[in-house]
């Protein structure tokens, strides 16, 4: 099934730095929704679409409750998309486990940002009866600092492509090469260690999306580098990486169901030995991280 062609962190969808639609100065809410559980996703879940998004059409295939409120109230929540994830604390258990398949028509030819953003927000509040407040909270976080110096150079003007949600480049081809889009994340198996690799990133970005998804607490940018960067680092992920628990080994991807359990030890180079060969250095701390609490969740009604 082909699938939104930019790798994104929520499983993935935030890449940067894209376009923005502004939305209306009324609620926008979609027309009509269908809103269904899903259990053939065999393990899979993210905002996962099949082909390109189709103005006014939103269709999500094994979305849980926690993809749509990173979606709707963070990655595209405040007028721009951000690759920084916030955690996402209390309600039950099945906000992250359950998926649904989502289909959903707007009265007009609502531009994907839209959709994905403000309209999922009034669709959560509506069918899932949602209600959420944020909080800063004092916790654990890693800091990104450099290392040593002229390992990692930006890269220039012009050799990636900025990217609009709401205009995507069409998918290329069967054996054509994809273009290089700024901001694009690829996150894969090798055997047992993992290959992260992302073209066009700001180092805000890397850290604060990317990294923070990989590692067990949040990453704050302390590297003081501008501009956009291309990552690549190989790494072996261990028991402690939310990402991998109970998965890796079988080399077919990120994430796999029926995966063999990682081991405690990486058995390979870890993610900190990993970032130092680039020039980054990844150290434990403490610091304000931003937390979306859940006062109030309901399973939406069959429809």
């Amino acid at each position: 099934m082909r699938k939104l062609w930019i790798a994104a962190s929520l499983g993935a969808l935030a890449s940067a730095p894209f376009g923005w639609a502004q939305a209306s100065p009324t609620k926008p809410e979609f027309e009509v929704a269908s809103v269904k559980p899903n259990t053939a996703c065999g393990g899979r879940r993210g905002l996962q679409i099949s082909g390109p998004p189709s103005p006014g059409r939103l269709n999500l295939e094994c979305v849980t409750v926690e993809n749509l409120v990173q979606a709707a109230y963070v990655i595209l929540g405040n007028g721009k998309p951000n690759l920084k994830l916030v955690e996402i604390v209390g309600g039950p258990a099945w906000i992250h486990s359950d998926t649904y398949a989502i289909n959903a028509k707007a009265s007009d030819p609502a531009p994907f940002t839209q959709m994905i953003g403000p309209m999922a927000r009034a669709l959560l509040e509506e069918r899932f009866k949602l209600q959420i407040h944020r909080e800063t909270r004092e916790a654990p976080v890693y800091t990104l600092t450099v290392a040593r110096s002229g390992k990692l150079l930006p890269v220039k003007d012009g050799s990636c492509i900025p990217v609009d949600l709401d205009h995507l480049p069409p998918m290329p081809e069967r054996g054509q090469a994809p273009p290089r889009l700024c901001g694009n994340q690829r996150m894969r198996m090798n055997g047992k260690t993992v290959n992260m690799a992302g073209t066009g990133l700001s180092m805000a970005d890397f850290a604060g999306g990317m990294l923070s998804n990989v590692v067990d607490r949040p990453v704050i940018d302390k590297t003081g580098l501008e501009g956009l960067y291309d990552i690549d680092v190989e790494f072996a992920p261990d028991s402690s990486m939310p990402m991998f628990q109970g998965r890796g080994g079988r080399g077919d991807g990120v994430g796999d169901a029926g995966a063999v359990p990682l081991a405690t030890e990486p058995e390979g180079p870890t993610i900190f030995a990993a970032l130092e060969k680039l020039g980054l250095k990844l150290e434990a701390a403490r610091g304000p991280v931003e937390v979306i609490v859940i006062d109030h969740v309901e399973r939406p009604s069959e429809n």
